[in-house]
């Protein structure tokens, strides 16, 4: 408990008072939506509630449709509505593409094995592909964040 206490605390928190929600992120960096980048992050308003989100940044489109999660031969495609879910953008010959979606309960337990191997790897595939390994950085901030949700709904 003092543990996941400790993650909640490291924590980056916003609080949104328009919408009543506070937002809580982890502190190793900022997932704008011009990287290359795996985070979640928690939302608290009248419940609380995980969210996943993966980005693309590069000179080219790859116009993925679909998204996998994967680990030591584990992997998890991750369900999105390409019509809601998914973003793009693109200026000065620099494309983005990128998804923000909910965590279910299934999709939490497989980020915990997840986060905790150094063969974290992300992939966006449509008519391209782009697979990356995910820093430690990203793999601790996955951590975190579920720690100081654990924190949050205990």
């Amino acid at each position: 408990k003092k543990e996941r206490l400790k993650s909640l605390k490291k924590l980056k928190k916003d609080f949104d008072d328009v919408s009543g929600i506070t937002w809580y992120e982890q502190p190793y960096f900022t997932h704008y939506n011009n990287k290359n980048l795996t985070s979640i992050y928690i939302g608290h308003g009248s419940s609380i509630f995980l969210r996943l989100k993966m980005s693309y940044y590069g000179d080219n489109w790859i116009f993925f449709e679909e998204a996998i999660l994967s680990y030591d031969g584990n992997s998890k495609t991750i369900p999105f509505d390409k019509y809601k879910d998914k973003k793009t953008d693109n200026s000065s010959g620099n494309v983005w593409e990128w998804i923000d979606v909910s965590v279910d309960k299934g999709l939490e337990n497989f980020l915990r094995k997840f986060a905790k191997s150094k063969n974290a790897k992300m992939r966006l595939s449509g008519k391209y592909t782009e697979t990356r390994t995910l820093t430690y950085n990203e793999r601790i901030g996955i951590l975190d964040v579920l720690n100081g949700y654990d924190a949050l709904t205990d």
